[in-house]
This record gives C-alpha cells, sequence and structure tokens, in this order.
C-alpha cells in the first residue's frame, strides 16, 4: 500500500511540474493532463485537496482555451476529475477563467468528446459558483449545440442550467432570457425527462424576473404558453410527473401575474376548461391540496382585484381590457363560478377558502349588473355569503363582505331581497352589534392573532403588514348597512319570511297533538297533517333557506318532538314512566317516518333528504367546531405549525404542565409542581397519578404506593419509572369521566376529560380560530392547570340511574332498532359521550344522527306500522303487509366538509404521529355516516392497525404504513416492508392447513403468505388463491355452518347471502359441533388477516352476517334477508299475533279472536310444529316435535323461531367467529362500517370494471402500446365479457375472483400486458400470467377469434396452480 502511494505522489509531482512548464510541448503536456486526471480520478477528496491549487487552478483554464491537440480536452477532464473529488476547487477555477475557457470551447464545437468534457466540468463549477456562469453566458452556451449532444450529455446541459437559474438577481435577467428559446424549443422534446428538465428551467426563468413585464413579454413571444398548455391538453396533464406539472403551473402564473399577453393567450386556449377538469380532478378524492392551491393561484392572477396598489393600476386596466373586450371571456370565468363556491365552501383551510373567495370577489367586480344576474342562476351568491359570514377568519368576513358591497351596489333591490332570505342581512347587522358591545379589544386581539392570508395570492409579500386593519371589517359592515340596508323610502322586502316561521311552528304543534291521538279517533286530523307534511316538506322545505329553517327554530323543535321533550332536558330522572318514554317515542318516530320517508306518486323528491341537506348545510356553517391541527409541513404562510413528526430515533415532544390548587379548593393540597406529559394525556389519564399527591391524608393513612416520579434538574417532574417514560392515556370505559374526582381547568376554562392536555390548551390558546396554530415558544412555556375537586351532585348520580335503568328495558326489547346507539340518543335527549351542548354544531349533529338511524329502520319502522294498522283493522288483507321505502342514498348524509377536514388533518405529521383531534374520534365513533367511505378506510388503516402492532410487537411505522399502502393501493410509499411469515400448504388438506396456519401466525404483525406443496408459486399470487380457495372450502355442503346445506352439487349455494346454520343442544346432525365451531373461528381469523394484509375473500356473506361483524342487534326483520319465504311467513304471523291481542283488549268477549284464521286457514290445520322450519331436529322446546302450534302459543312459536335463528341456535357460532377477531383486534374497531361497505373491503368491488377507461387503469410494454392492434383487440374481447367471464380473468390475473378496493384505478402494481414472445406458430400459444406483478403475457394473435379462444381457455384451465405461469 505505501509503495502504491509513494508511486501515486511521484506521479502527481511529475504532471504537476510538467503541467507548469510553459515550455514544454503539446506531446509532453498531453501525456502530464492524461497522468494527472489518472491521479485524481483514483485520489480521495483529502489528497486533492492536499495538491498545490494557485497554479494548476491558473494553468488548467489557459491549457482549456489556448492548447493544442488533446490538450484542452484533457486539461477539461482534468478540471472535471478535481472538481467532482473536491468541489472547493470550483471557485478557484473560475477565479482564472474556467468559465470563459469552457465556454468558448462549447461554442466553438471543435470535437464533440471536448464539448462534453467542458459540459462535465462545468456541471460541477455551476454548483459551486452559478453567479460566475449567469455573468458567463454559459446557459445560452450549453444549449447551443444541444441535438449534437448525446442523451445523457443533454440531460447534464439542463442541469448546468437549472444550477444557474437557481434564485438568480433580477439584475441578470437579460442575460437569462437569451436562454428562452431554446429551452422553449425543448418542450417539443419526445424524452420526458429532457422535457420535464426544460420546464423546471423555465419556470426557475419565471419565478426569477416575475415583476419584470418586459422579460415575461419575452417568455410570452417564445411561445411558452402555448407550448406549455400543449402538454397539458387533452388530459396530458395526467401524464406529467408532479414536479413537471407543478412547474408548469409556477411558469403559467408567473407570466400571468404580470403579462397581460399571457393573460389573453390563456383565454384564448380556454385555459378555464382546463383549470375545472384539474381542479374537479384533484379536489373529488383530495388527491392533492397542493395543487388546487396553484391552481386556485394561477386562475386569480388572471384578474388581479380592481382596487389593486398604483404600480399595478396600468397592468390591471390593461388585463381588464383583455377580458372585457371579448365577452367569451366572461363567458369562460362565469363558468368557473360554480366550482370555485363549492371549493370554497368544502375547504379545509382557511387560506384556500380565502383565495377561491378572493378569485370570485374579482369576477363580481368585473360583471355587469345583467351579467351578474345570469351568474346568479347558477350559483346562490346569498346563501354563499352566509356561510361565508359565519366564519371567524376576519380575511374571509371582508372579502365576503366586500362582494356583498359589489352585488348590492350592481343589483340593489334583488339583493335586499335575497340577502333577507337568505340571512345576508341579518349576520351583517350581528357583525356590528358584536363589533359594537365586544369588550375591550379582547376579540380583536384573537382575530389579529391568526395568519394573514392577503398575500397569499401574490408573489411579493415578504415584511409588509395585514391589509386588514383592526376595525376593517366593522367598518365595511356599517357601511353597508348604512347605504343599503337603512335608505329612506326603499320599498320593503316583499319575502314571506314570517310565513315560512309561522309553516313550521304550526307544522310542529299540529305534530304533536297528532302524536297524542290514535290514528282511529280523528281521521281527519291524520289527513290534515299528512297534507301539510306534504305541503312543507315537499313543497315549501326545498325553497325555504336554509337561514329561514334554522331561524324557524324547527330543529329544536323536531328534536324535542321525537325525543318526548327528552331533548337537552337535564330534569330526566328513575320516577319517570320509562316503558311508556319508550313507548311513546316509538311512535312519534314512526309517525314521522310515515309523514317524512314516503314519497307520493306525483313527486320524486324525498322529504327527509331535503331535511338532511338542510341540516348538513347548517353543519357547514359550523366549521369553526372542527379544527385541524397544523404541523410544520405547509405553506410559508402556515409556517407556525406545530411539529409534531415522531422520527422513531427522538423522543416525543412533551408539554411541561405546571398544577396548582384552585384558591377555593380547600379539600386537596396544593402540587405546584411542573409535569412533563407527553401529548396523548388526558385529564383522565392524569388523575389517578396527580390524585394521590394532592389528596390530604391523616398521619394514620400510608403514602400513596404508585406515585413514580423524579425531580429534573429543572424542577420538573417526569411521570413515570424512568426518565424516559411520560404520561401515556388510560383507557376507560365509556362515560369513564363520570368516576372523575377532579376538574382542571385553563384560564379559568374547564377542560374536557377525555381531550387532551394538547389539544385543550392549544384550543384556548388560538380561541376562535379553524386552524390551530403554534408559536415555537409554546413547548417552552410552562402551560398553568388549575385543579379542583369535582362536585358529585345528585342530579349526575339520579342521571347515572335512569341509564342504567334505560339499558335493562332495552336489553328486553324484540326490535333491534330500539336497541340502536341512535335510538338511545333519542330516549336520552343528547348524544353520547361528552359534547360541549352549548356548541353550535350539537343540535345539527344530534338531528343528523337520529334522521340516520330512521333511515337505515326505514323497513322495520314502517313495517311495525302496517302492522299495527292491521290488528286495528284498518288494514284487512294480511297480504297486503307490504311497504314501499324510499331511503334517502347513504352519500347524502356525507359532509364533504368534515370528509375534506380529516382528509387533511390525516395528511398531516401530527395524525402520522399518532396524536388524533377529539372531534375526528367523536365523529367516527358517533357520526360515521358523516365521512365518506374512503376517508374512513384511510382513518382505520392509520389508527386500528396502528393499534394492532403496538399491542403484538414493537413494529416500526414503516411496517404499519407498509400494510396500509397494500390496502389502499399506494406500495410506493413502502419504506421497510414488514417480515413476511411463509407458510406451506398442501392443496389437499388446505382446510387442516389453514387452521394450523391461523392457530400460529394469526395474530402476528407479520404479513402472512402462503405457498402450496410442490408448486413452485411464491408472493402475491398463490396467497389470493388460497384466500379464495379456502373461502370455496368453507362453502362446502356438509360442514354444518350454513343454513341452506343441503345441496348436491358439493357447495351450498346462498342466493341471499350465507347465514350461520342454529345447531340446538340435542341434534347432533352426524357432524361433530366442535368442528363447526372451529371453522367460524377460521373464518374469523380470515376475515381479520384479509382486512390487515390488504387480501380479498371469495365468500358470499348475508348482509345480516355482517351485521353480526359490525355488532349490530338481529331481528325477525332480518330473515327476509336471508330467508324470504321464512322471513314473510314469521312477519304475517305477528301481525296475527297483534291482531289478537288487539281484539282481546278492546272486546269484553273472546268471540272476536275466534274467528282468527291465517288466510282463512286455522293454525291448527297448517300442522305446524314447535320445530324450526327448515330443521325437523331441532325442537324448540323439549318435545316440540309433538305440540301443535295453536292460535293461542302463536305468539310463543314465532318468538323461538327468531329466537334459535338469529341467536340462541348461532350464538356459539358466532362467539367463536368473534373469537377469532378478537385475538388480533377489538371487533368494535370495524362499526364506522357499513354491511355493504364490509363488503367491498372483504370480498373487493363487485364491478369489475368501468367499460368506457379500461385502457386507463392498465399499461402496455415490452412490444406493446395503446395502438398496437393486439391490444386494440384484446380491450374488445375484455369488454364483451360477462360478469362471471370477468370474474375468472380477475382470478387468472391476479389470483382473487374480486378486485380490491377501488377496482382496477387501485390494483397495485397496475395490470400490465406485455408481448409473449413465441418460438412456434403463434396461433397455437396461450397466454400466461405473473399474478404476483399483474403481467399478463399476451401473444401477438393473428385474429381476434383465436385471441378470444385461447385467453378463455387459459382463465377457465389455468386456475388451480402455480407452475408455469
Amino acid at each position: 500500500m505505501e509503495v502504491a502511494e509513494e508511486a501515486g505522489e511521484a506521479v502527481l509531482a511529475y504532471a504537476l511540474a510538467a503541467i507548469a512548464d510553459e515550455g514544454a510541448g503539446a506531446g509532453e503536456t498531453a501525456a502530464a493532463l492524461a497522468a494527472l486526471c489518472d491521479v485524481l480520478a483514483l485520489s480521495g477528496p483529502d489528497l486533492i485537496l492536499a495538491i498545490p491549487s494557485a497554479r494548476l487552478a491558473k494553468r488548467l483554464p489557459k491549457l482549456v482555451a489556448a492548447g493544442d491537440g488533446d490538450v484542452p480536452l484533457l486539461a477539461a477532464r482534468a478540471m472535471a476529475e478535481a472538481c467532482e473529488g473536491a468541489p472547493q476547487w470550483a471557485a478557484s477555477f473560475a477565479q482564472h477563467g474556467a468559465v470563459e475557457a469552457l465556454r468558448d470551447r462549447l461554442l466553438a464545437v471543435d470535437c464533440i468528446e471536448l464539448a462534453e468534457e467542458c459540459l462535465r466540468a462545468l456541471d460541477t463549477i455551476s454548483t459551486e459558483c452559478p453567479d460566475e456562469c449567469l455573468k458567463g453566458g454559459v446557459a445560452a452556451a450549453v444549449l447551443q449545440f444541444f441535438d449534437f449532444f448525446s442523451t445523457n450529455k443533454q440531460k447534464v446541459a439542463l442541469q448546468i442550467v437549472s444550477n444557474i437559474f437557481n434564485d438568480y438577481d433580477e439584475e441578470d435577467a437579460p442575460t437569462v432570457m437569451e436562454a428562452v428559446p431554446a429551452l422553449c424549443n425543448l418542450l417539443q422534446s419526445s424524452d420526458k425527462t429532457i422535457l420535464e428538465s426544460a420546464i423546471s428551467c423555465l419556470a426557475l426563468v419565471a419565478a426569477g424576473t416575475s415583476e419584470n413585464a418586459e422579460h415575461m413579454g419575452k417568455l410570452c413571444e417564445a411561445n411558452a404558453v402555448e407550448a406549455t398548455m400543449s402538454l397539458m391538453g387533452n388530459e396530458g396533464w395526467k401524464s406529467l410527473s408532479d414536479d413537471t406539472l407543478t412547474g408548469i403551473l409556477g411558469l403559467l402564473k408567473n407570466l400571468a401575474s404580470i403579462s397581460e399577453k399571457a393573460v389573453e393567450s390563456l383565454f384564448k386556449l380556454d385555459f378555464c376548461e382546463l383549470f375545472k377538469q384539474m381542479i374537479t380532478y384533484y379536489s373529488s378524492s383530495n388527491r392533492d391540496n397542493d395543487k388546487v392551491q396553484m391552481l386556485v393561484e394561477l386562475i386569480y392572477q388572471l384578474m388581479l382585484p380592481l382596487g389593486a396598489s398604483e404600480q399595478h393600476a396600468t397592468l390591471v386596466t390593461a388585463k381588464k381590457n383583455v377580458i372585457m373586450g371579448q365577452s367569451i371571456y366572461m363567458n369562460q370565468l362565469a363558468s368557473i363560478v360554480a366550482l370555485m363556491v363549492q371549493i370554497a365552501k368544502c375547504a379545509a383551510l382557511s387560506s384556500l377558502c380565502y383565495n377561491c373567495v378572493a378569485v370570485i370577489s374579482n369576477i363580481v367586480e368585473l360583471s355587469t349588473p345583467d351579467f351578474l344576474m345570469e351568474l346568479q342562476n347558477t350559483v346562490n351568491f346569498s346563501s354563499f355569503l352566509t356561510f361565508l359570514l359565519a366564519r371567524k377568519n376576519r380575511h374571509i368576513v371582508f372579502q365576503a363582505l366586500k362582494i356583498s358591497r359589489a352585488v348590492l351596489e350592481k343589483r340593489q333591490q334583488f339583493f335586499l331581497e335575497t340577502f333577507t332570505k337568505e340571512g345576508v342581512k341579518h349576520s351583517i347587522d350581528s357583525i356590528v352589534s358584536q363589533e359594537k358591545n365586544s369588550s375591550h379589544q379582547s376579540k380583536r386581539k384573537n382575530n389579529m392573532n391568526e395568519s394573514c392570508l392577503c398575500f397569499d395570492l401574490e408573489s411579493s409579500s415578504s415584511g409588509e403588514a395585514c391589509r386588514i386593519e383592526n376595525n376593517a371589517v366593522m367598518k365595511l359592515a356599517e357601511d353597508i348597512k348604512k347605504s343599503f340596508f337603512s335608505v329612506k323610502g326603499s320599498k320593503k322586502s316583499p319575502h314571506k319570511f314570517g310565513f315560512a316561521l309561522k309553516s313550521f311552528r304550526d307544522f310542529f304543534v299540529r305534530l304533536n297533538v297528532h302524536a297524542a291521538t290514535p290514528p282511529t279517533e280523528n281521521p281527519d286530523s291524520c289527513k290534515q297533517l299528512s297534507d301539510l307534511s306534504r305541503r312543507l316538506l315537499s313543497d315549501e322545505l326545498p325553497v325555504t333557506s336554509t337561514f329561514e329553517f334554522v331561524q324557524s327554530g324547527s330543529i329544536k323543535c323536531l328534536s324535542i318532538n321525537l325525543s318526548n321533550g327528552a331533548y337537552c332536558n337535564t330534569d330526566l330522572s328513575d320516577g319517570q314512566d320509562l316503558l311508556g318514554h319508550l313507548s311513546e317515542v316509538q311512535s312519534r318516530l314512526q309517525k314521522f317516518a310515515s309523514l317524512a320517508l314516503t314519497v307520493p306518486n306525483d313527486s320524486s323528491a324525498n322529504p327527509l333528504g331535503i331535511l338532511v341537506e338542510k341540516l348538513l348545510d347548517t353543519l357547514h356553517m359550523c366549521y369553526d367546531s372542527f379544527p385541524v391541527m397544523l404541523s410544520d409541513e405547509q405553506s410559508t404562510r402556515e409556517s407556525m405549525m406545530i411539529p409534531l413528526r415522531y422520527p422513531e430515533t427522538q423522543e416525543l415532544k412533551s408539554l411541561e404542565l405546571k398544577f396548582r390548587r384552585s384558591q377555593r379548593e380547600k379539600e386537596l393540597r396544593n402540587y405546584n409542581d411542573v409535569l412533563s406529559v407527553d401529548l396523548f394525556s388526558t385529564p383522565d389519564a392524569i388523575e389517578p397519578v396527580l390524585f394521590p399527591q394532592i389528596c390530604r391524608r391523616t398521619d394514620q393513612e400510608p403514602a400513596p404506593k404508585n406515585s413514580n416520579q423524579e425531580n429534573g434538574a429543572n424542577g420538573s417532574t417526569k411521570l413515570g419509572e424512568s426518565k424516559n417514560d411520560k404520561m401515556t392515556p388510560v383507557s376507560y370505559p365509556d362515560e369513564g369521566n363520570r368516576s372523575s374526582k377532579l376538574r382542571f381547568l385553563y384560564n379559568g376554562v374547564i377542560l374536557q376529560p377525555s381531550a387532551t392536555f394538547f389539544e385543550s390548551i392549544l384550543r384556548l390558546v388560538n380561541k376562535g380560530q379553524s386552524d390551530l396554530l403554534i408559536d415555537p415558544s409554546f413547548w417552552d412555556e410552562e402551560h398553568y392547570i388549575t385543579y379542583r375537586k369535582r362536585n358529585r351532585s345528585q342530579e349526575i348520580s339520579s342521571e347515572s340511574s335512569y341509564n342504567i335503568q334505560l339499558s335493562h328495558v332495552q336489553e328486553n326489547l324484540q326490535q333491534a332498532w330500539l336497541k340502536d346507539p341512535f335510538f338511545t340518543a333519542i330516549l336520552l335527549g343528547k348524544l353520547p359521550g361528552d359534547l360541549d351542548v352549548s356548541d353550535p354544531s350539537y343540535n345539527l349533529l344530534f338531528m343528523l344522527k337520529v334522521l340516520e338511524g330512521l333511515n337505515r329502520f326505514l323497513y322495520q319502522l314502517l313495517m311495525d306500522e302496517q302492522i299495527s294498522k292491521f290488528a286495528e283493522g284498518t288494514l284487512q288483507d294480511i297480504d297486503d303487509l307490504k311497504v314501499a321505502i324510499y331511503p334517502v342514498p347513504q352519500h347524502q348524509f356525507m359532509s364533504s366538509i368534515l370528509t375534506n377536514k380529516l382528509e387533511l388533518q390525516m395528511q398531516d405529521n401530527l395524525f402520522e404521529g399518532g396524536l388524533i383531534p377529539s372531534w375526528c374520534v367523536y365523529l367516527i365513533e358517533t357520526c360515521p355516516f358523516l365521512l365518506s367511505f374512503n376517508t374512513r378506510w384511510k382513518y382505520f388503516c392509520l389508527t386500528a392497525h396502528r393499534s394492532f402492532m403496538t399491542d403484538q410487537v414493537n413494529n416500526s411505522p414503516d411496517q404499519v404504513n407498509n400494510i396500509f399502502d397494500q390496502v389502499s393501493g399506494h406500495s410506493d410509499q413502502v419504506k421497510n416492508p414488514p417480515q413476511t411469515k411463509k407458510y406451506r400448504v398442501s392443496r389437499s388438506a388446505i382446510l387442516e392447513g389453514a387452521v394450523s396456519m391461523m392457530t400460529n401466525h394469526g395474530p402476528s404483525s407479520r404479513i402472512v403468505e402462503v405457498e402450496f406443496e410442490g408448486e413452485v408459486g411464491t408472493g402475491r399470487g398463490p396467497t389470493f388463491e388460497f384466500y379464495t380457495t379456502i373461502s370455496h372450502e368453507l362453502q362446502r355442503a356438509g360442514l354444518g355452518m350454513w343454513r341452506g346445506d343441503n345441496c348436491e352439487d358439493g357447495f351450498i349455494h346462498a342466493s341471499f347471502g350465507l347465514f350461520p346454520k342454529p345447531w340446538s343442544s340435542s341434534g347432533t346432525q352426524g357432524i361433530d359441533f366442535s368442528n363447526v365451531l372451529q371453522k367460524f373461528k377460521l373464518l374469523g381469523h380470515l376475515v381479520v388477516r384479509a382486512v390487515l394484509d390488504g387480501r380479498i375473500l371469495d365468500i358470499p356473506l348475508s348482509k345480516a352476517f355482517y351485521k353480526i361483524m359490525l355488532e349490530q342487534e338481529l331481528d325477525m326483520y332480518d330473515i327476509p334477508s336471508f330467508d324470504p319465504e321464512l322471513g314473510k311467513t314469521l312477519i304475517e304471523f305477528q301481525a296475527l299475533v297483534n291482531k289478537k291481542k288487539f281484539l282481546e283488549t278492546s272486546s269484553r268477549t273472546s268471540n272476536h279472536t275466534a274467528v282468527l284464521s291465517y288466510k282463512n286457514v286455522k293454525l291448527e290445520d297448517l300442522c305446524l310444529d314447535f320445530t324450526l322450519p327448515g330443521s325437523p331436529e331441532y325442537e324448540l322446546i323439549p318435545g316440540g316435535s309433538q305440540k301443535i302450534v295453536t292460535l293461542d302459543s302463536l305468539e310463543e312459536y314465532v318468538y323461538l323461531v327468531v329466537d334459535a335463528t338469529l341467536k340462541s341456535g348461532i350464538a356459539k357460532q358466532i362467539e367463536a367467529f368473534k373469537s377469532g377477531i378478537d385475538e388480533v383486534f377489538a371487533l368494535k374497531t370495524l362499526k364506522m362500517f357499513t354491511e355493504e361497505e364490509m363488503e367491498r373491503i372483504l370480498c373487493g368491488e363487485q364491478d369489475a370494471w368501468a367499460l368506457k377507461n379500461l385502457e386507463d387503469h392498465m399499461e402496455f410494454e415490452h412490444g406493446y402500446d395503446m395502438s398496437s392492434p393486439s391490444i386494440i383487440t384484446f380491450l374488445e374481447i375484455l369488454r364483451e365479457f360477462g360478469r362471471e367471464e370477468q370474474r375468472a380473468f380477475i382470478q387468472f390475473t391476479t389470483g382473487a375472483p374480486q378486485l380490491p378496493l377501488g377496482g382496477l384505478a387501485l390494483l397495485d402494481p397496475k395490470l400490465t400486458v406485455v408481448r409473449k414472445q413465441c418460438d412456434g406458430n403463434v396461433d397455437d400459444e396461450l397466454p400466461s400470467v405473473n399474478t404476483c406483478r399483474h403481467f399478463i403475457k399476451l401473444p401477438p394473435y393473428s385474429s381476434k377469434e383465436i385471441m378470444r379462444e385461447k385467453l378463455k381457455y387459459a382463465i377457465t384451465e389455468g386456475l388451480g396452480s402455480f407452475h408455469l405461469s
């Protein structure tokens, strides 16, 4: 080693001496340079830096510039080697003319090899010395002969340009502009990397000279707008990379901000239409909030506000002239208004909402009065303004007031009327009165804490003060009120506001009377109410504004009516007649359902749907009740965010809480010390640790044993057994705060026991703000928490006793809907948990929960009513026991704004670290229907999976993320895949192998993969095949698992889905019952593994079984869903039982019951015995096969059949199934989903693919592209497939017969078709697949008929093994 180093030093010394000798010949100098290059290539930075740089840095540039033969080439190479080994050399070379020498050699094009070495040297020099390269004109030089370079060197040239243009000074803009024409020409390149690099360079050009109209004009003259727009046309923007698209939007934004020529070009190219496509795409599924923001900023730059500063006045006028000069341009802007309104209303961030409103404000200002009225036909400005004025963000309110004044100035009479009807006038009056009545400056101070949004849409804003002064909102509101609402002699609005209020109040008065009157006593009253409800709910409600609806008090009136006065009634006690209360609430719900959930023949409008829409509109005005917590990874305007990312190698953030006793507290001791608690800690979690320290003890009482604490050097106290321990949340049962002994307060405000200290303090620090921001000093502060003893009043004990009694009463009820959480809420008159009743969203959440429950149980409610009618004689024929139901589609209960807020919260680092705002948890647990399925599924993946992993094994977040990515179809985000456990099973004993595998590895945190014995396949494909096969095996006849287990072809065919077969203790049926239970436990394991590992089950479970999975109660009305004939008969029998009871109670004699029969047949003549229908071996009572069912015993018979079918007969099977799930994670974590959603999660998408855009979700490679004849034929064949052929094809290509969530669009990896290489006759070959990578190897067949034949044969016969795929 030492000999080699000495030799290297000798060569280096020779080379340096020869290079320094100016009298040496070209050959000797070239040899020395070659030797120097070899040494530099093999040397490390330390050796290169040890070389005397002064003489070499002077000499090499001269040799590049004036050398002969190979000398310039070798000198350029030596510079490149030196700079790459030690970038510090770049500055020395640049100082001695290297930039100019390399540039001149490039322009001379003496030799392509020399030019490429010059590029190599400039690559590093431009990184270290961009200013020297820029001033030296290097950018234009490297692009001068761009086409002569190889593709790799072209990329180097563009990297040099990017280095030079990054953050250049405006004084250098003329030099920069020299390279623009060449860059614009590159936008036609077919090479994706070159195209993206050219766009990136142009974006840097525009960013550096965004204030210079002349230079921006040159960009426009170079057709930069046309070139970039052509790339995005015909949905080309979907194929661009994220960085490229961001670069294009940034480029267009900067061009539009300073150049009216760019604005005109964008209008000519109909940018507004492209804008609508893109923003709809990115906002519809929360794909990319940053893109939405950029698009809004770009559209804003098309028309700066008319009141802009004087320096922009000329530009504003020029842009206005462009827009107003062509009516088609105004029409283009008009086409986006409705979309902008929708985005503003659904925006999860105040900044995005503000930006949208600013755009709308500009369009309104540009509009003529007549044009404004045309806009009003598509957008209800008044309703939108009421929504905005309900916000607490003063920037949004100020913009809303500006729009209000603008529209009043243009069409005063019309908008005065609509402002009254929609509540704008009321809101403005409220703003004025609130501002005047606000004491001191507290409210204003809070408002001033919000981040300024004034400059979000402008490029130059640093250091400027907020444009909205402290009292600007009040001044503008007062001006509007004085100028428009208080004009003497103005005509009074003809709007019938009072009439609307009276109609609603009259309706509820009559509804209360109706609820207390049996329909048989006053049929005329029933008809009058029905007519009134039709007119009110179907005719007047749709045209009633949200403001009128709220002001009428309808929400509270309806809540009080349906709850029989229990709503928000604190006087409920155990003295109340529980059964009577329950019966009355049941009756009221049924009567309201018949009014609001039935649709008249001449109307397609569903009254309940309209009511839900009004409630959601009102809920969206409570925007600030659901604040998002924002971390530091946001835009510069949102810089004060919460740094809550939790790297595994770093200690988690903690809060310093100083607890002190309330001044009036006498029973507790003063703690007066600081506790360092983690961000998950709640008052409920802290209390068990703190209370023993502050509880006064007598001398005889021992000190608390579990009070682990230690004092830190700074005087603070860490809780736990070691210094690194943090307080962790303690799990409490529901209503756990009822056992709390302490109340905690911050600045005099009582803290919610279940919310974290972190969230509570953050909310109070940012009181009244929508987006919770935090100053860095927040972490250094000691936050003072006051504690006092909680007063256990008699009221709470009474209420608790009442709740316990109610729970016991509900347990004995037969109807499932009477045990549902929505019914419990209406009985108690309050929502579960400790949600603040005074919050404006409370009434709305309560009523939405009740209406969603009514909608879900519509069939049960109306059938109960039909049975009552039959019993009372108003319905004569038992065959008429039918109901036509028109439920509101579940998606209509979904709140777009809450969904977007939770989506944003889940993207934030706070959520990734495991900290979830309390409102997120509350909505998921109490009102999951308000959130979209995709959002809830993502929430489930980020929370339930994480809990599962933590409980079982100390897994890394990357392992959890991998599972989430698998089930959501985004595996590209995986960092470190979790360990997989491979398990080998035999196809001949697959059930036994599955039981063994799940017993040993079911609860494991590892992903389980399967291999089949004797087969070469491994990985994803065989694993999916295993889940499919085992699903089929569990459907075999003779297992004793399912109803209808009497099939002759070996498998159970359940048209209405599989449901457990009842088992009695007496009948063995020739099957070991323990084996049945084992298989149900296996099914539970399969379900949970399928959810966790992203697998697909091919098992048609019934809706009723999914309800069991979701821990919902079943009753008689669920039986028709899996056995229609039995269910129908039982309902008719129950109607007969009710009729018998009614006749017995309404008549003194029993003669009336003597004539009762079932469809003109006496019960005895039906020869029914007390055995389970379809299972004669199952006796409902001892000796039941010998006991005939009579009219007197019919009630008992119906009860026993329902009990055996849904409860006692399947109890052990269900217990086994649930135990299989509970071994992995709590079953209740699935309750956020509906039955239909659970089927999608477990069994994939029922619709295989969308025929129109099939090719959009597939890739074609290795010999094929979209236009290949074989691909065109292949797609035609797929579109012609029927459902079973689609299933076979999907199983052939993926291993499972159904696609996962999201369908073909989210299949990961994408379905890829490649050309199969064939040795012989291509028409003799079969297609083959790689199921793990979703590769289809398709031969180029000679005809469509042959391709169809071979494809069908392959998908039919190629299943069941993994040998040569």
